[in-house]
């Protein structure tokens, strides 16, 4: 089963739930704790701050587990000396949208990590790791519907 490998996926609504998904003392992290991590990570605080691509290598210091990762010669984020480094552990589980059969996307390819920022009514704040970049992405336009992976972080 997949979800024993690469854990479930959430939409923004279920972040957003007062009940919690996270465990007791545990949230998902806003997006400015991400930053504060791409920061700790060696990211500048002005790269921090922008959106899209960003970083040098901060990407692959957050990815685990190569086997599970789009190899070969694009695959830049394990190919990178920092790959796996920081213990984070971040595995290429996809996206789910919210089509009527709610199709999986992405897997080995690419993962993003939801934080519980909103952007607007439609869209929350999200980090992206992908296989042919060492970079992290910064992107508002995660759909709410989707489901995509959560870190929870100790309070």
């Amino acid at each position: 089963d997949c979800a024993d490998i690469y854990g479930n996926l959430y939409n923004w609504y279920v972040v957003d739930d007062d009940r919690g998904v996270c465990p007791e003392g545990w949230h998902v992290p806003s997006d400015e704790e991400f930053m504060g991590l791409e920061m700790y990570l060696g990211m500048s605080e002005e790269e921090a701050n922008s959106a899209g691509q960003r970083g040098t290598d901060e990407g692959s210091k957050l990815a685990g587990n190569s086997d599970l990762w789009w190899g070969g010669m694009d695959g830049v984020l394990e190919n990178n000396s920092e790959f796996g480094t920081s213990g984070f552990d971040a595995l290429p589980a996809g996206v789910r949208d919210d089509a009527a059969y709610g199709a999986f996307y992405g897997m080995g390819g690419g993962s993003v990590f939801l934080s519980s920022s909103a952007h607007n009514s439609n869209y929350a704040w999200g980090r992206y790791l992908n296989f042919a970049s060492s970079c992290v992405y910064r992107y508002y336009n995660n759909y709410k519907r989707y489901g995509f992976s959560i870190r929870c972080l100790q309070d």
